[in-house]
């Protein structure tokens, strides 16, 4: 057996077999806009040109990153993090110190966690009501083990959310200047627009001259403008989880 074989059957059963399986009936399709990690610049443009549209987005926050770097990236400060929340943004879990959760043992995940929840809830108000995978990895026995603590997990398989979703593994798609082209971004908005569902953006810094896993702050305005413009809704994931029936404690 190839080294490797096992970790990766591992993740993509993880992918393929819905853990908290959860139809979809909301009548308006909606878009979600997401952070990982999460860069100060996503902190200061990415918010600004959600309010600015009268929206609110989700940022995914390592706490330990906090005020340090993460691939050359400044991250946010916890202030920044508290501002955010107090604007109505969400904060979402990512883990204490963004651990691969396929790596690391049943116990150091649960502390992982514990240290992130209360260090968001004692910045943001609240614990976390929805998590987002570190790197996207997911493995069975840590989606088993994550599924129970929150209302929403994300990945980064691309795709709408609809029919039956599978809750510990939301569908997302990047929003990343390198990779997401008119094309794809008109005919995942058109479809929404026409078949309803929720679509789930996600990226990491947002400035000028962006990494290959961020967007630029006008890449980002022409995109909400064309969700706009299609007159499609956008919520935080916490708040769709909460609209679709499925938040938790």
């Amino acid at each position: 057996m190839k080294p490797g074989f096992l970790p990766g059957l591992s993740r993509r059963l993880a992918r393929a077999i819905p853990f908290r399986p959860h139809r979809w009936r909301l009548a308006q399709p909606v878009v979600s806009f997401s952070f990982d990690d999460f860069p100060a610049s996503a902190a200061r443009h990415g918010a600004s040109l959600l309010e600015a549209h009268g929206a609110r987005g989700t940022f995914y926050f390592a706490d330990a990153l906090a005020g340090g770097t993460e691939n050359a990236q400044p991250i946010v400060t916890p202030a920044e993090v508290a501002a955010l929340a107090a604007r109505g943004h969400e904060i979402g879990g990512h883990t204490h110190g963004h651990a691969d959760v396929q790596q690391v043992s049943p116990a150091f995940l649960h502390a992982e966690i514990t240290a992130n929840n209360a260090a968001i809830a004692a910045l943001a108000g609240r614990a976390p009501r929805s998590f987002a995978y570190p790197f996207g990895i997911v493995s069975l026995a840590a989606k088993h083990r994550l599924a129970r603590h929150y209302a929403g997990l994300r990945g980064i398989q691309p795709g709408i959310n609809r029919g039956w979703i599978d809750l510990a593994h939301l569908r997302a798609e990047e929003l990343y200047d390198q990779s997401l082209t008119p094309l794809r971004l008109d005919t995942l908005l058109d479809d929404l627009a026409r078949r309803g569902g929720w679509l789930i953006f996600y990226t990491h810094d947002v400035r000028n001259h962006p990494s290959a896993i961020g967007c630029s702050p006008l890449f980002m305005a022409m995109v909400l403008e064309q969700v706009r413009r299609r007159g499609l809704p956008i919520q935080t994931i916490a708040a769709v989880l909460a609209a679709m029936g499925t938040e938790r404690a």
